[in-house]
């Protein structure tokens, strides 16, 4: 790939950045990017990957709603009917969501980094603590990651271990061509109501920044001093040089010597964590998708939101966790309009092909109950496993579905060999995935709590 093909690639797909904002789960700059994304995940992982978290009879619904004229129906004398339906059908319009793209960078991500480490640096003498961009702050149910944020603790906000609850005293937003009403109008208006206190809005391409500090509980722009300075209300030593952000270190001096604050003696304020709170995992994994929308509330998308790191492999793009992405993105799509994003020749085909792997879902549970049984007698003899278990998918009465794989707990096995033996078992088996835990690890340890597992006999 050129380094052209590569750019026009990166600015195709949204900004990572996942966002709660009104029960929706909103990536880069806004709803369109979330179906842009959804859809790309579609492509690249296939429409099974989807179909595993909903019922697909709402998929079903979804069709006959927006294709009246079909034949779809899920008796199986009717599917001659629905295929020779779908192999003919050639009036589908995708719908345009370029404008999800991530866009023009305009020196957004060197910004966002050397404004951080800015900020880290002060606050050694100030005080407080900056955020990364993957922290949520919370306002109401709402869950927002800043490019920036900065904190000092009560009365105005208090730290969880993957939240901040209440408005961050500082919060900065590096805009971008793409982003720009997302910054300037939406997240305006809520970090307004939710009483962030300074709210920066850094536009590189323009070189331009506007300042704004809520006053009587509305954001009041507030210019730089005579001298270009800008001093921050809330710490009235500490001062910002807008210009010095524009400015490139030459070739003898490295970006982290340029300084774009300066700060008078002033005693640090501690910040303390608090122990409680929600945290990743909190709830089980079970996405509530139907054909319209359903909001998501907070401890959900805690409970669930995989990292912000969009990255592409083998021909699909991963989102952390995508499957945890893909559920929550069912939910704030809605069926109706996600089936929109693809041909409904792929649906019929994909919801086909599920229906025929549910009706030799015995016969596939046999073979992956063999797997099992060979893995467990590979990691007594190779990893000196003193008992082995199954766990997962393979134990429920449900069917298996794409996302299924096949999950042992292992007992009596040396400190880390559960590492050594996940990384033979990805070489030997692709499908279905075959992972060991120690019965001491989060998922292993729920299982055993829940009495989710099965023995596998030695005999």
């Amino acid at each position: 790939m050129t380094d052209d093909e590569f750019d026009a690639f990166v600015n195709s797909i949204p900004e990572s950045k996942l966002e709660l904002i009104d029960g929706q789960l909103i990536v880069g700059n806004g709803l369109i990017a979330t179906k842009l994304l959804l859809r790309e995940i579609l492509k690249g992982w296939s429409i099974a990957a989807g179909l595993a978290l909903i019922d697909r009879q709402l998929c079903w619904q979804a069709l006959q709603q927006l294709y009246p004229a079909a034949p779809f129906a899920t008796d199986d004398h009717q599917h001659t009917q629905v295929q020779a339906w779908a192999s003919q059908f050639t009036d589908y319009h995708p719908e345009d969501l370029s404008a999800g793209g991530e866009g023009e960078n305009g020196r957004h991500h060197w910004i966002r980094q050397f404004l951080s480490e800015q900020i880290h640096t002060v606050s050694h003498q100030v005080g407080g603590l900056t955020l990364g961009r993957d922290f949520v702050m919370r306002l109401g149910e709402n869950g927002f990651t800043p490019d920036i944020s900065f904190f000092f603790g009560p009365p105005l906000n208090r730290l969880y271990n993957w939240y901040l609850e209440g408005p961050a005293d500082l919060v900065i937003e590096v805009t971008r061509p793409a982003h720009v009403t997302q910054d300037r109008e939406v997240k305006r208006r809520y970090y307004e109501a939710g009483g962030v206190p300074e709210y920066w809005i850094i536009d590189p391409q323009h070189q331009q920044i506007e300042f704004l500090r809520l006053i009587n509980g509305r954001y009041q722009p507030q210019p730089p001093d005579s001298h270009g300075r800008y001093w921050w209300d809330s710490i009235p030593s500490l001062v910002f040089f807008p210009s010095q952000l524009w400015k490139k270190p030459t070739s003898q001096q490295a970006s982290w010597e340029l300084s774009v604050f300066g700060v008078l003696y002033q005693e640090p304020r501690p910040v303390v964590s608090e122990t409680s709170g929600l945290e990743h995992g909190s709830l089980p994994f079970i996405p509530r998708v139907a054909l319209e929308p359903v909001p998501i509330s907070f401890a959900e998308f805690i409970s669930w939101c995989p990292r912000a790191k969009i990255e592409g492999s083998q021909d699909r793009l991963e989102v952390g966790d995508t499957r945890h992405f893909l559920g929550m993105a069912l939910m704030t799509v809605g069926i109706l309009e996600t089936v929109k994003l693809l041909p409904p020749q792929d649906w019929v085909h994909a919801l086909m092909e599920a229906d025929e792997n549910e009706r030799n879902d015995a016969t596939r549970k046999a073979e992956w109950w063999q797997i099992a049984r060979q893995t467990a007698g590979y990691l007594r003899d190779k990893f000196g496993a003193e008992r082995v278990a199954v766990m997962g998918d393979l134990v429920k009465p449900q069917p298996l579905n794409y996302w299924s794989t096949i999950d042992l707990i292992g007992w009596g096995m040396a400190d880390r060999s559960d590492h050594e033996a996940n990384w033979e078992l990805c070489q030997k088996f692709e499908n279905p995935q075959v992972y060991v835990e120690n019965p001491d690890d989060y998922l292993a340890a729920q299982s055993l709590a829940n009495n989710e597992i099965v023995d596998i006999d030695w005999s």
